[in-house]
């Protein structure tokens, strides 16, 4: 059953206008700081609850929150649904303890393992369905799309059906394929491998009966415009952030990653960067240099580095802000994964210098020296981490023009209203 929370009226809202009706669905509580996928979901709650009094569900496959007054001032009603156990097909498919077998299970099974979840669910909103009428639905990510199902029917009255995939999970899945066969692990490259099957199926099944599909990037909205629904990019933003001004350098050169380590290619480029990376950069700084993990979820191949001298793990953090305050720059050495990467734009925001693999800025207007050092491979990442490390002028340079780019090209306000001519059709202008 939903547990539902009362909350107040939506940001900029009019008591005395009747506003069209949204519902909103995620699989995450949306918010302004923290992850990247709740902070892109904030974007979307605080953008629609300009234009409509928006009612939200949260089926928390992601994670569990309970909703900040960031949210309870933008929704007008928050339901929150409880998640059954996974469907019987699936649970039967993990139970196999060989792991090919298991893989073959669940090559069987034929769809993404998220939806396993959202299966038993899928008919929990009926009721919301029959008492509301709403003039658009938006659903975040594709492993959702089947709680609209209440809403896909067909007829001219219908409410517009929106759909963010964020990123193309296929190309996802694919990628992480084949980091892990980089990483010498055939077990999980077959898994993912699976998965990449099972999002083939079914977004050819569900994407076709939405009218229209947004997506992080113009290269990840071209790869899924072969699936028949109009798409549109919607990057990710940055909220505003109070830039940190002039910093004293300390005794020691101080280095951050922030991102979830429960993510693959997030553990992935901790593990390359500290066990590739990082001694040589100790040796070239003599040991005056420390680096700070801010992210929760450690796998183990991530959490043994924690006792390692001059890196420490936080775990998630309420507040990042002093983080990126204390900061010399920002390392991004990621090699797999989708979409953008929202944790670079924020950190441009908090007017921090980073340095980035190509991969890490695929998808953003960021190109090297054009707001950050992007850098591939061992020797010119290290370079880059020195060249940052070595402070003075262009550091700071490369920040104010990365703060600059970030309030031009992603800004929430501009995208905001991007969004509501998309979805409403009404000119923004």
């Amino acid at each position: 059953m939903p547990t539902r929370i009362s909350a107040g009226h939506p940001l900029g809202s009019d008591w005395t206008t009747r506003r069209d009706r949204l519902l909103m669905l995620s699989p995450v509580m949306p918010s302004d700081t923290g992850n990247g996928l709740a902070m892109r979901a904030g974007f979307f709650l605080d953008a629609y609850s300009h234009r409509f009094d928006v009612d939200l569900v949260v089926a928390p496959i992601a994670s569990f929150a309970e909703p900040s007054n960031f949210v309870r001032s933008r929704a007008c009603r928050i339901e929150i649904l409880e998640l059954a156990r996974p469907d019987s097909h699936y649970a039967l498919a993990m139970s196999v303890r060989d792991p090919i077998a298991r893989i073959d299970a669940l090559r069987h099974y034929g769809r993404p393992s998220l939806t396993a979840f959202i299966g038993p669910i899928r008919h929990a909103l009926d009721r919301l369905a029959a008492e509301n009428r709403y003039k658009a639905v938006h659903v975040f990510r594709l492993y959702m799309a089947e709680l609209a199902t209440p809403w896909l029917a067909d007829g001219g009255d219908r409410s517009r059906m929106v759909i963010d995939c964020d990123e193309n999970d296929i190309s996802t899945y694919r990628r992480l394929a084949g980091m892990e066969r980089r990483r010498r692990n055939p077990i999980a490259a077959a898994l993912a491998k699976t998965e990449a099957e099972a999002f083939s199926r079914f977004a050819a099944q569900w994407l076709p009966k939405f009218d229209l599909l947004l997506a992080a990037s113009r290269k990840e909205v071209i790869s899924l415009s072969a699936f028949g629904v109009r798409t549109a990019v919607m990057p990710n933003v940055a909220f505003p952030a109070r830039a940190r001004g002039q910093r004293r350098r300390g005794a020691c050169v101080s280095i951050l990653f922030v991102g979830t380590l429960g993510y693959a290619p997030n553990a992935d480029a901790v593990t390359w960067f500290i066990s590739r990376i990082w001694p040589r950069l100790e040796r070239a700084l003599r040991h005056r240099v420390r680096l700070t993990i801010v992210g929760g979820n450690f796998p183990p191949e991530a959490a043994r580095h924690a006792s390692r001298r001059g890196i420490r793990m936080t775990g998630a953090v309420a507040d990042i802000v002093r983080y990126y305050r204390d900061a010399d720059f920002v390392i991004a050495p990621l090699r797999a994964g989708g979409g953008t990467r929202i944790k670079i734009l924020e950190a441009a925001a908090h007017g921090c210098p980073v340095v980035a693999t190509s991969f890490a800025v695929e998808g953003t207007t960021f190109q090297h020296e054009a707001g950050m050092l992007v850098a591939d491979g061992e020797a010119n990442f290290l370079r880059g981490c020195l060249l940052l490390a070595r402070g003075g002028a262009f550091p700071a340079r490369l920040a104010t023009r990365a703060r600059a780019k970030v309030r031009r090209d992603y800004s929430p306000a501009y995208w905001r209203e991007r969004l509501a001519d998309l979805v409403c059709g009404w000119d923004a202008g």
